[in-house]
This record gives structure tokens, C-alpha cells and sequence, in this order.
């Protein structure tokens, strides 16, 4: 029963030491798949983001929640951002890209990851 207890306590503590870096996250065949800050005289000033249509239908509206970090990948904030087509802007078709870019003033951020939150698609239906 002791051992049981001393290896159940090392095993949690060893878990807890696991480091996971932060990453991308995407929702319904839309993936972020590349994101980096804008630094203006060493301030973050914004950030661009491409995402990628991996779903069968066209997409015309991405939100998200983007999370800035700092080289010891440590929160400095976190915004909300969207990219929607229009008059000028085509709907994303299946396997193709788009960029984007926001302006946010994070202090401190020198890294910035995506997380879908919703997807609208061409065909009026929403992925949450």
C-alpha cells in the first residue's frame, strides 16, 4: 500500500514537470498554420496569421483567439481576432490559404498562437 501511495506521488510530480510548448489549434478542416508578431522598434505592434482550408467546403469567416508569449514561452495576453471575405476578399476555397493581419499591442510578446474558435462556411453552416 506505501509503495503504491510513494510511486503514485513521483508519477504526479513527473507529470507535472512535462513541459508543453504552446501551439496552433484548428477547428473543422481549418488549421493556422503559420503565425509570427510585428515588432516595431521592439514593441509588438501586431501580428500576421495563414490559415489553410483543409475542410471540402469554402470558407468565408474565421474567429479566434490568439495568444501571446514571450521567449520563456510565458503568457504576456491573449486577443480575440477575425477574418471574414467580402466585396474584395474571395472565400477560401478547399486547399487553399489566406493571411491576415491584426493590429494588438501585447508588451513583452515575442510569439503568437492561433486558436480557431468558430468556422463559417459558404454554405451558411457554423462550426463552433
Amino acid at each position: 500500500m506505501g509503495k503504491t501511495i510513494i510511486l503514485t506521488f513521483i508519477t504526479s510530480i513527473l507529470f507535472s514537470m512535462t513541459y508543453l510548448p504552446p501551439k496552433h489549434t484548428g477547428k473543422c478542416g481549418v488549421i493556422a498554420i503559420k503565425a509570427y508578431t510585428q515588432n516595431l522598434l521592439g514593441k509588438n505592434v501586431g501580428y500576421y496569421a495563414e490559415f489553410k482550408n483543409s475542410s471540402k467546403k469554402s470558407v468565408d469567416a474565421i474567429e479566434w483567439t490568439a495568444k501571446f508569449y514571450n521567449n520563456f514561452d510565458e503568457l504576456k495576453g491573449s486577443s480575440k481576432g477575425e477574418w471574414s471575405s467580402g466585396n474584395i476578399i474571395s472565400p477560401i476555397e478547399s486547399g487553399e490559404t489566406t493571411r491576415d493581419l491584426e493590429g494588438v499591442w501585447v508588451n513583452g510578446a515575442t510569439k503568437v498562437f492561433i486558436s480557431i474558435t468558430r468556422v463559417h462556411f459558404t454554405d451558411g453552416t457554423i462550426c463552433k
